[in-house]
């Protein structure tokens, strides 16, 4: 009975232990999938956080490539900022980023002449905004891709915003690029595109000083929606710019409707000195089906179904291991990639690149650095920068000893070391000059140095033709009269020649006009003409007299011409001459008169028709006086001719030292003298001729006391020449001697 009993109660205790056994699986089987999940959820938000820091990272190397790209080169154009930024693969490798410029440190006195300049590369309407009384400011002045909408960033200063200039303040205090804190970004126009960060990298000049940022915009919502491609696992995650979550410091949220989640989870993430927060979200998780849907109906089938409970229970294990295996080897399989790319990039880089670690050895090189030192990979890897085979010479031919080489001051200073120029001999014999930087990478710490980046450049050719240069302008300084000038031909250089032949120095010089060595002989006229010439951007050519500082003359041939700048805006002029006074004294022999020391016939003629050629172009006046000594042959017959000239001298004299510079005074002919008188009416020209009777009038002669003279006034008149200017002048000066002589007549009279 009781067999029969215990039999009979067989199923139940079975079913009962089915029971147990199914719940006892079933609470395993769902703390499982609840650590699965957790951990599986954990997983993917540290990949989440591993790819946004790879992709951050990315994003500072090309601001880290473009800050030594900046700082190979004293003067960077804008179309090799283009070619730089464009080849680095802007567009189609750096997802995320809406442009990187540079933005350059401008003082207060100095915006003026930023805005200048850049209005004189084409942008006319470029100004610095927002238009804040700051003290300093960094200007955009480049940036890449150069579209409509990253126009908008030119002119803009970086300083002018708080989080910005802050953000600079911690870059140029660390020396390293710094990330901003969420910033709306200028280029934008949509609400929803404008939201970003910053990152900025400091650029410093050869006194350490600011000289610059290199910033890069980037815009939050594509660089992670192109992380959120990459995910294995489906959850969602939100950015927050510092510890605090509200919608203010909200960067970024993959899917705004989640709210409800059943995973989720915070961290705290700290990349170059700034702290986000991410908050990860899911409402979807491991899917093996509703256990709690799974009652042994029968007794019978209990073990088949604990036995494929637990054989999917472990197959899925082994499809997460498996799934788990394959990301991780495609992971690896992009970070080989990635450093394939990295490497090519390395190779291709036209500078020459060398790695040292901490103890000196080299451990890494390029192909550019093997061109340069003529040496193969096996010959440069492993050996120090101070290896004998290798000797180093200072620019002067000195000893360029191992310890003052950038890699060692590197290493002892932890300081970057730039633009040094150094002599390498190398193996073969041969010599090659470089330019030479060197950069510290830190530890973790950034407390020790553990490599030194080394980038030199090939300027063997570049020097020698410096040197050329050198010498050539040289030469061309110590022979060749020249003088350039502004706009109001105020002094801006001259030449050891221009100082030599005119006795001042270049101090003396510089800052002055030519009035400085201006000859008061050289009349108005002469002048005004030329600086008509020049304005019309014309070349002017004629000779001109001076006055050295010593008081003494010299003669010079002069070609004067504008002067332009590289955007064809004319700046100033330049004149060049030719020394000419030897030339100049023997002409002065040929057109002087040689008892009175005044101009001859002949030169008279030669002005007379130089300013009459000069009134028809600019219709000004002009007059003419003929005079001429009374009863002069009664001087040669009662005192002899020698008294006669001795009369002629003091007559000469007297008029000469009664006339302006511009005035031109010459014997005609005998005891006659003309006078030509430039912007001068014929009431002018009287006015002089009648104070000039009276000076001889009234001047006691020598050997034959009072004498008098008379004068011929005449004045141009439409379609003159000499001649009837002349015979005018004459006609009046005929009127005078007939009615009594002293006289001044006029053609009028």
């Amino acid at each position: 009975m009781k067999n029969n009993k215990f039999v009979h109660l067989l199923p139940s205790f079975i079913f009962l232990c089915g029971i147990f056994i199914t719940l006892f699986i079933g609470l395993l089987s769902k703390k499982w999938l609840e650590e699965n999940e957790s951990l599986r959820f954990k997983t993917a938000s540290e990949q989440i956080i591993t790819l946004v820091k790879q992709r951050l990272q990315e994003n500072i190397q090309l601001i880290q490539s473009a800050v030594s790209f900046m700082e190979a080169s004293e003067n960077v154009t804008r179309d090799e900022w283009q070619t730089f930024i464009l080849t680095q693969g802007l567009i189609d490798k750096f997802q995320g980023i809406q442009g990187v410029g540079y933005a350059q440190f401008v003082t207060e006195e100095n915006k003026n002449i930023l805005i200048e300049q850049m209005k004189n590369e084409g942008f006319k309407n470029f100004n610095i905004f927002p238009d804040q009384q700051t003290k300093d400011a960094f200007v955009s002045i480049f940036i890449e891709p150069f579209t409509t909408e990253n126009m908008r960033i030119l002119g803009f200063n970086m300083a002018s915003e708080s989080i910005r200039r802050n953000t600079i303040e911690k870059a140029f205090s660390t020396k390293e690029p710094a990330l901003s804190s969420k910033i709306e970004l200028v280029q934008e126009k949509d609400f929803d595109e404008k939201a970003g960060f910053a990152i900025f990298a400091p650029l410093f000049d050869e006194n350490s000083q600011p000289k610059g940022v290199i910033f890069a915009g980037i815009k939050v919502k594509k660089l992670f929606e192109n992380v959120l491609g990459a995910r294995y696992i489906k959850i969602d995650f939100e950015i927050y710019d510092t510890q605090d979550m509200n919608k203010k410091t909200k960067l970024y949220d993959s899917n705004p409707k989640l709210q409800n989640t059943r995973l989720n989870g915070y961290k705290k993430v700290s990349f170059h000195g700034n702290e986000w927060t991410f908050y990860f979200k899911s409402n979807i998780g491991l899917d093996i089906g509703n256990i709690n849907k799974i009652i042994p109906l029968l007794s019978v089938f209990i073990g088949f179904l604990i036995t494929l409970f637990f054989s999917l229970w472990v197959r899925s294990l082994l499809n997460t291991r498996q799934e788990a295996y394959k990301i991780i080897k495609e992971k690896t399989k992009q970070i080989e990639h990635s450093e394939m790319q990295i490497r090519s990039i390395f190779q291709a880089m036209q500078e020459g690149i060398i790695v040292q670690n901490a103890d000196g050895e080299i451990i890494e090189c390029n192909l550019a650095a093997q061109e340069i030192l003529k040496a193969n990979m096996e010959d440069i890897i492993g050996k120090t920068s101070d290896d004998p085979k290798w000797q180093a010479i200072y620019e002067d031919g000195a000893h360029f000893p191992p310890e003052k080489r950038p890699a060692k001051m590197v290493f002892q200073t932890k300081q970057a070391q730039e633009n040094v120029i150094m002599g390498i001999i190398r193996e073969d014999g041969t010599k090659v000059w470089v330019m030479v930087n060197a950069q510290p990478i830190f530890d973790d710490t950034f407390t020790n140095v553990n490599s030194v980046v080394i980038t030199f450049n090939d300027i063997t050719d570049f020097r020698a033709s410096k040197k050329e240069l050198e010498q050539y302008v040289a030469l061309v300084d110590a022979n060749v009269i020249i003088s350039s000038t502004d706009l109001e031909g105020t002094i801006t250089e001259v030449s050891e020649a221009f100082c030599r032949i005119s006795g001042y120095t270049k101090e003396e010089l510089i800052g002055k006009n030519h009035n400085i060595v201006r000859h008061e002989e050289m009349p108005d006229s002469l002048y005004k003409e030329l600086w008509e010439v020049i304005s019309e951007d014309k070349s002017w050519h004629g000779e001109m007299k001076n006055r050295r500082k010593d008081g003494s003359d010299y003669w010079v041939d002069a070609v004067i011409s504008p002067r332009y700048n590289e955007d064809g805006d004319k700046i100033g002029y330049i004149a060049i001459r030719q020394d000419i006074t030897d030339k100049k004294y023997i002409e002065e022999l040929s057109v002087t008169d040689r008892l009175t020391g005044i101009y001859n016939r002949l030169k008279l003629d030669e002005f007379f028709e130089h300013q009459l050629s000069f009134v028809k172009r600019h219709n000004e006046p002009f007059s003419i006086i003929i005079a001429d000594i009374d009863k002069f042959k009664a001087v040669n017959d009662n005192f002899g001719h020698q008294v006669g000239d001795e009369v002629l001298k003091e007559f000469s004299t007297l008029i000469k030292a009664n006339l302006r510079e511009e005035d031109v005074f010459g014997r005609w002919g005998g005891e006659e003298f003309l006078i030509l008188l430039p912007a001068t009416s014929l009431g002018g020209a009287k006015v002089l001729a009648e104070k000039l009777r009276k000076l001889i009038e009234e001047n006691n002669f020598s050997h034959v006391g009072h004498k008098t003279s008379s004068f011929g006034v005449a004045s141009y008149q439409s379609l003159d020449d000499a001649k009837t200017m002349v015979a005018r002048a004459d006609a009046a000066l005929y009127k005078a001697k007939s009615n009594g002589r002293n006289l001044v007549m006029t053609q009028e009279d």
